[in-house]
Parts: structure tokens; sequence; C-alpha cells
């Protein structure tokens, strides 16, 4: 593969623990911004992912992401910010 694939496989490790280092801080803010705002929510897979139920609406929320899904719709959106204006 030559030196391009030679420089690929070094930078990818380095890559994979930023991306993950990130969702880690994501989840860990995410948490603390929905209990600053007293927005209940159950921790499913060492906080991965959050459900929540608030006014009425059960809410998917994965903060490492961002991604939230309200149940029994097919609405998506991202951030825990536009996840609290939904709610």
């Amino acid at each position: 593969m030559g030196e391009m694939g030679d420089d690929w496989r070094s930078v990818r490790p380095i890559l994979k623990e930023e991306s993950q280092q990130r969702r880690q801080r994501n989840r860990d803010r995410s948490a603390s911004v929905l209990t600053v705002h007293s927005v209940a929510f159950h921790t499913l897979n060492g906080g991965a992912h959050l459900v929540i139920e608030h006014a009425g609406k059960t809410v998917d929320f994965w903060p490492g992401t961002g991604l939230y899904a309200p149940r029994g719709t097919t609405k998506r959106g991202r951030g825990v910010f536009n996840l609290l204006r939904f709610l």
C-alpha cells in the first residue's frame, strides 16, 4: 500500500481515541445539563443511552452523539439543548 497506507495505520488509533474521549465528554456534560434543568432520566448501558420521561413525553437520548428520538414518532434530533427545547 505504500506510505499512504502506513500513515493511515499510524493515525487511525489516535483518531479513534480522540473520538472515544469526545463521546465520553459529551455523555458527562449532557447528563449534567439535564440534571441542572431538572430533567429526570434513566441511565442505560453505562450512560451511553438515557431514557427521559418528561412532560408526558418519553425520549431515547444517546448523549455521546447527541442523537435523540421521541418514542412513538419518526422524529429525530441532535443536541442536548435542542432536546431541552423539544421537551
